[in-house]
């Protein structure tokens, strides 16, 4: 088994907010055949309010832990956030969302799947995306905003993986993830 580890990103255009970017990133994994789930928020202070057009920020940060990362069963999904007046998403949050994530992973595995396919990837993203956007709809004062969700094109191998574009809110972003 392998670990997933958030290696850097790349600021390529700032989001719309004033100032610099406060990022904060998620990663979702999914084996389809055992059920197996992980939900991980990646967030460092240093971060707030210093992340600028251009730069790029090392992290080397693991993500997930005790997958073996085949691109046909498991899963991996990036959502990145722009935090505005304080972190929207609480630790309650992130297991309720693991847990609807799961549910959903786990309704994908009763119908007999075993391979992760596109129509699998684009529901597990939608509901990410909601559930990202449920939390930050939940908090008091400016919401957080949602660059993007994608999923990480996995090459089976260990080392780092394709890079994962993330554009919105006036934000590009690009991310890299290593297995080890």
């Amino acid at each position: 088994m392998s670990q997933l580890i958030l290696k850097r990103f790349h600021c390529v255009t700032e989001t719309d907010e004033v100032g610099a970017d406060s990022p904060y990133f998620l990663t979702f994994v999914g084996d389809i055949v055992n059920g197996k789930t992980s939900l991980r928020l990646t967030r460092q202070g240093n971060w707030h309010n210093e992340v600028d057009q251009g730069e790029i920020w090392q992290v080397n940060a693991t993500v997930a832990d005790g997958f073996d990362f085949k691109p046909a069963r498991t899963l991996v999904l990036c959502a990145m956030v722009e935090e505005d007046e304080g972190l929207d998403i609480s630790g309650n949050e992130i297991e309720s969302m693991q847990a609807a994530m799961a549910q959903r992973l786990n309704q994908y595995r009763a119908t007999g799947a075993n391979v992760i396919k596109p129509i699998i990837t684009n529901g597990m993203a939608q509901l990410l995306r909601s559930l990202v956007l449920m939390s930050t709809l939940s908090s008091a004062g400016a919401r957080d905003d949602i660059v993007g969700v994608k999923a990480l094109s996995l090459n089976g191998g260990s080392g780092e993986q394709a890079l994962v574009s993330l554009v919105g809110d006036g934000g590009h972003y690009r991310v890299r993830y290593a297995v080890a």
